[in-house]
């Protein structure tokens, strides 16, 4: 439920506890039989218990609102401190890839698509970006993996990724580090 819709309903049941309590009073003064009483007395009380129970949740939703946006707060913080201490990693990978780009003697289109690719978009963003087919982007995408002589998409991004990832250990390797030499 929204706060606004919150707002109304409990105004709502509000008013209709004081309407109901007035009357119960007014009734109780005027000798009105005991079950009437009765029941004016829970419609009374329901309307308070509904009213404590929209305020309580009110509560705690503003609670939880001011937690969460105090974790995104830090993780923000948290964010930009990481996006500062990658950043010349993240040059230096730009120029590694730049390099490699002159290497294979890529066109400024070709370098283009090619970032894309490594960015992980599909030929149909690469193409919406480029404003032009998706036809046309994969045919340059072709090229660019012939001249980089690479079979497809996953070994043109594995050839950059391939050195930033730490070798894998094999079974032999960990159990040599495991038992020690005598």
């Amino acid at each position: 439920m929204k706060q606004t819709e919150r707002l109304i309903f409990g105004t709502i049941l509000m008013m209709a506890a004081l309407i109901s309590g007035f009357d119960l009073v007014a009734d109780y003064n005027e000798g009105a039989s005991e079950g009437h009483l009765v029941l004016e007395a829970a419609l009374f009380l329901g309307s308070i218990v509904a009213v404590a129970y929209l305020l309580r949740s009110w509560w705690d939703a503003r609670k939880s609102l001011q937690k969460t946006g105090h974790r995104l707060r830090e993780t923000r913080a948290d964010f930009k401190a990481l996006q500062i201490k990658a950043r010349p990693y993240l040059e230096g990978l730009g120029k590694v890839i730049e390099a490699q780009f002159v290497e294979w003697v890529l066109s400024p289109a070709e370098k283009e698509i090619g970032l894309l690719i490594l960015k992980g978009l599909s030929f149909k963003e690469i193409a919406f970006i480029r404003k032009t087919s998706e036809r046309t982007v994969r045919q340059q995408a072709r090229a660019i993996y012939a001249k980089a002589r690479l079979a497809g998409r996953v070994e043109f991004g594995a050839f950059f990724l391939e050195d930033l990832l730490l070798p894998c250990e094999t079974e032999k390797q960990k159990s040599a580090k495991a038992t020690p030499e005598t």
